[in-house]
């Protein structure tokens, strides 16, 4: 769950620059999907041309409920069929991306190649890279073949039985990790790693060196780490770290119902102050 061969997973980051020339190629085999934080909001002006508009709670969520929290994980058959009826072909190339900070584009990736879908990417740094890339001429060496991450979910009650049995990483800001310093605020025994650390100034993915530095500090590395699972406040936040550590050799599980979801446990609150 926590570490795989580091040669076999590539990075699921894009560069803007390649994605403008994969677009523009006459046999042009690549969906770019816009993700919307929120459920029918207004897109940006300036779309990548040709994408299909998505949202987090409709596409790539079930209705919250208080056992599950605010976006519990749709069923496999649930997004493979609104990717059937929006037109996207399933076996080519899928590139989301979002107007904010990366972390809504990839719940849709960790969302979409868990449904099964075997080449959905995220583009680095979102529209706004996209924006600034104008017509740049991106690398032509071609990508080395590797495999799909083998991502995994996690419930709620598996990590209560024993959430020392897990690394758990808390990729929310660090003001909601600590909280008010008098109520629980995160799981018990976790240990904070914001996902914007794993990003640039210009919200793009830090280079591999600086992440294997973070990965380093949280024990991600150690040969005898237990399994790593990121959380967040929904399992949105968690899904960009997940990401920016897939070359890393490392595979967090993804537990989606996150905080919100833990938190709604009165019991489960008063273990983690006692923690």
């Amino acid at each position: 769950m926590s570490v795989a061969a580091a040669s076999t997973v590539a990075s699921p980051f894009i560069p803007a620059a390649r994605l403008v020339v994969a677009l523009a190629a006459p046999e042009r085999r690549v969906t770019p999907v816009y993700v919307a934080a929120e459920a029918h909001a207004q897109p940006p002006a300036g779309l990548i041309p040709g994408s299909v508009e998505t949202s987090l709670p409709v596409h790539y969520a079930a209705p919250g409920n208080p056992a599950e929290g605010r976006l519990p994980l749709p069923s496999r058959e649930a997004v493979l069929a609104w990717v059937a009826q929006a037109g996207i072909d399933r076996d080519a190339g899928i590139v989301v991306y979002d107007a904010a900070n990366g972390t809504a584009a990839a719940r849709a990736w960790w969302v979409l190649t868990w449904a099964g879908l075997p080449k959905v990417r995220i583009l680095d740094g979102g529209l706004k890279a996209w924006r600034a890339a104008g017509d740049a001429v991106a690398e032509t060496e071609p990508e080395s073949a590797a495999a799909l991450p083998a991502l995994q979910g996690i419930g709620t009650e598996e990590i209560a039985a024993n959430p020392q049995a897990f690394r758990l990483i808390d990729a929310r800001s660090a003001a909601n990790y600590a909280g008010d310093g008098v109520q629980p605020s995160h799981l018990p025994g976790a240990v904070n790693s914001p996902a914007g650390q794993w990003q640039d100034a210009e919200g793009r993915l830090l280079p591999r060196e600086r992440r294997l530095e973070l990965a380093r500090g949280l024990g991600l590395l150690d040969a005898d780490a237990p399994p790593a699972v990121a959380y967040c406040g929904s399992g949105v936040a968690a899904a960009y770290l997940i990401a920016a550590v897939q070359d890393l050799g490392i595979q967090p599980a993804l537990y989606a119902g996150s905080w919100s979801a833990w938190s709604a446990d009165p019991a489960r609150l008063a273990a983690s102050a006692a923690a």
